[in-house]
C-alpha cells in the first residue's frame, strides 16, 4: 500500500469520532449509551458483507464478464449484504426505542452505525481481505457515500415510527440505500467516472433535503408539544 491509500483508511475513523464527541456533547448519557451500541452494531454488520464476498467467490459471482454479471453483483451482492444487516440493527433495535421520535433520531443512528460499517469495512478492503485492487479515489469517497446512505436510510425509517405503514417506510429506506450502495460499486466496477459524478451530485442533493426535512420534522414536534 502507498501512502495515499493508508492515509485513505484513516479517513473514516476520523469523521466517526468527530461525529461521536460532536453527539456525545449535545446528548444525555443513556444516548451516548445508544452512540456506543449503534457503532458496534456497524462493526457487526461488516459480517454480512464479508460472507455475501466469500460466497461470491465460491459460486464465481464476482467474475464481472458482462455487464448482467455486474450489476447482479454490484447491486445484490454489494449493495443488498451491505445495507440489510445496517437495516436490521436500525429497524429493530433503535426504532422501538421510546426515546426514538422520527426522522431526525434515525437519521442520527442511521449515520453512526453506517460510520461503524465503514471504519471496519474500508480496512477489510484496503488490506484486499475483502474485494482486490480497490480504487483509491473508492477508498476516500466510501465514508462520505456512507454518511449519505445512512441519512437516507435514517430518513425513512424514523419516518416511520409517526406513521401506520411503517414497513412501507422501511423498505423505501432499505430499498433505496440497496440502490444507492450498489450505483456506487457499479460506477467503479465500470470504471464510469461521468456516471460517478452525476451520481455522487445527485446523492448529496437528495441527502441534504432530507436532512433538513428531518431537522424541521424535529422542529414542529417541538413546536406542537410546546403548544399542548
Amino acid at each position: 500500500m502507498n501512502g495515499i491509500e493508508i492515509l485513505s483508511l484513516f479517513i473514516a475513523p476520523v469523521i466517526l469520532l468527530l461525529t461521536f464527541l460532536y453527539l456525545r456533547i449535545r446528548l444525555n448519557v443513556e444516548s451516548f449509551k445508544l452512540l456506543l451500541m449503534a457503532i458496534l452494531f456497524g462493526l457487526i454488520s461488516v459480517i454480512l458483507v464479508y460472507g455475501a464476498q466469500l460466497l461470491a467467490e465460491v459460486l464465481d459471482l464476482n467474475e464481472l464478464r458482462n455487464i448482467k454479471r455486474t450489476a447482479f453483483y454490484t447491486f445484490v451482492i454489494i449493495g443488498f449484504s451491505s445495507e440489510f444487516g445496517k437495516f436490521l440493527f436500525l429497524r429493530y433495535y433503535f426504532l422501538p426505542l421510546k426515546g426514538f421520535r422520527g426522522p431526525l433520531d434515525g437519521i442520527i443512528y442511521s449515520v453512526i452505525i453506517s460510520l461503524g460499517f465503514v471504519t471496519g469495512s474500508i480496512f477489510l478492503l484496503g488490506y484486499n481481505i475483502i474485494g482486490a485492487n480497490v480504487d483509491t479515489l473508492y477508498l476516500f469517497l466510501y465514508p462520505f457515500f456512507s454518511i449519505i446512505s445512512g441519512i437516507i436510510m435514517g430518513f425513512f425509517v424514523g419516518l416511520g415510527k409517526s406513521r401506520k405503514n411503517r414497513f412501507v417506510d422501511s423498505m423505501t429506506g432499505l430499498g433505496a440505500t440497496v440502490f444507492f450502495h450498489g450505483l456506487y460499486n457499479f460506477c467503479f466496477c465500470t470504471d464510469d467516472k461521468r456516471l460517478l459524478i452525476i451520481f455522487s451530485i445527485g446523492s448529496v442533493i437528495i441527502a441534504v433535503l432530507l436532512a433538513i426535512k428531518g431537522v424541521n420534522t424535529k422542529i414542529e414536534e417541538e413546536i406542537t408539544q410546546d403548544n399542548l
